[in-house]
């Protein structure tokens, strides 16, 4: 979601715009947190399923471990840290080369972008 510069601007958009909606209808962070978890989830399904990238199943578990300490009211601090997880997990360049550049490039080369 966030291989291009157009793409990052939507997605980061629909999650401020859900936030600052949450905030209003008195949900506070509850809602902004909501849509990290959607995002990196819905990524990381794609990666999985369209770019076959096995590893984001990694950020699909954090993904599912933000919405299982939402729902289990776990700790604040616990919640945010996991949020900036996912959002780490989505801006992190070695996501946005396709697979095969990955596998094919030797170590420590530059990337061709």
């Amino acid at each position: 979601m966030l291989g291009t510069t157009t793409r990052s601007i939507v997605t980061t958009t629909v999650i401020v715009e859900v936030g600052i909606a949450g905030w209003v209808l008195g949900y506070g962070a509850l809602w902004l947190l909501v849509m990290i978890a959607a995002v990196t989830a819905a990524d990381t399904v794609w990666g999985v399923l369209r770019r076959h990238v096995p590893a984001d199943i990694a950020g699909l578990e954090v993904a599912a471990l933000l919405g299982i300490l939402m729902v289990a009211g776990a700790d604040t601090t616990l919640i945010v840290l996991t949020a900036a997880a996912c959002a780490a997990w989505l801006i992190r360049p070695e996501r946005q080369e396709p697979p095969l550049e990955r596998l094919t490039r030797p170590a420590g080369a530059p990337s061709a972008s």
